[in-house]
């Protein structure tokens, strides 16, 4: 029960925040380029300090049993997730098919993921979490070309795209946990600063597109509500029972369980826009989801309370 009540709370104050943004668009303070360049940001420079920061603890074997736990249920999690999205969402005369398997598999982890499981469960949380975006990238960068491209990519451009600050962050954070290396206060701090401002620029950032997207249109949809019960409750629930069966470390399991529970992430869209498909819709699943999560990550929590 502490579990869901904390995180309700959590909610309840990103979801403050998400409005504030959606405001300073709606009251034209920002445009969709504010967005865009914001989000660059996160990506590129707030996200990786956060990373960098988390890996700030000292190593112990628990902690690195527990990091490749944490990869290796995550990597199960996406597969499963691959299944359940194959059996729902079926090619024939369906030209939308990897828009919407895209949006189930994938989730928004390093937007939403990263602030609410720092408000969960703190730096050790945002330092489990590594392991799955780390299993994320792979499987989105792989996988997740595959379903939108309809074809192979060559490893190379798989491994180009992988590549990126946060990759780069991971291996950083994992050389200084390893090797006990402790940055000093002039560099830790001024990290630590800029990692801070991770929760509120994602909100913002989610209330700014939540405010641009035609979500009203897409509501009155039967099928959003069928492909975002399949993301939202579905899968996180799925994911549960392989959690609960495997008996694994609790703060490994509540971060698994919080990232699966997130709604579907903004690299549907990108990948919409570069492979033709239809980003406007993968922009409104998006959107959907995200309103939808206010209420349904609270309740996988508690259902996580009672069996983890």
């Amino acid at each position: 029960m502490d579990l869901a009540y904390i995180t309700v709370n959590k909610i309840m104050e990103m979801f403050m925040i998400l409005m504030i943004g959606a405001a300073a668009f709606k009251t034209g303070l920002v445009d969709s380029g504010t967005s865009k360049r914001l989000s660059a940001v996160l990506l590129n420079v707030i996200s990786p300090c956060v990373i960098i920061m988390s890996y700030q603890i000292e190593f112990n074997k628990e902690l690195l049993i527990g990091l490749v736990a944490t990869a290796g249920l995550s990597a199960a999690s996406f597969l499963l997730a691959i299944l359940l999205s194959r059996l729902v969402i079926t090619p024939e005369g369906n030209p939308d098919m990897a828009v919407e398997r895209m949006s189930i598999v994938y989730s928004n982890c390093g937007f939403i993921g990263i602030p609410l499981i720092n408000g969960l469960l703190g730096a050790e949380g945002v330092f489990f979490m590594t392991a799955y975006i780390t299993v994320f990238n792979i499987f989105i960068w792989s996988h997740g070309i595959i379903l939108m491209s309809g074809k192979t990519g060559s490893p190379g451009a798989v491994l180009k795209n992988f590549m990126n600050p946060s990759t780069y962050a991971i291996g950083v954070g994992l050389f200084l946990f390893v090797t006990g290396l402790r940055l000093s206060e002039v560099a830790g701090n001024p990290l630590s600063m800029i990692g801070a401002m991770n929760t509120p620029a994602a909100m913002l950032i989610s209330g700014m597109n939540l405010a641009e997207s035609e979500l009203l249109s897409c509501l009155k949809k039967p099928r959003t509500y069928m492909i975002s019960f399949v993301k939202l409750v579905a899968v996180p629930l799925a994911t549960l029972l392989l959690l609960a069966v495997c008996r694994v470390d609790r703060t490994v399991a509540v971060t698994i369980l919080t990232a699966v529970s997130c709604p579907s992430g903004a690299m549907g869209v990108m990948f919409a826009l570069q492979y033709d498909k239809d980003s406007g819709y993968a922009s409104k699943l998006l959107a959907v989801t995200t309103a939808l999560s206010l209420f349904t990550i609270p309740a996988v929590m508690l259902a996580g309370s009672v069996f983890l």
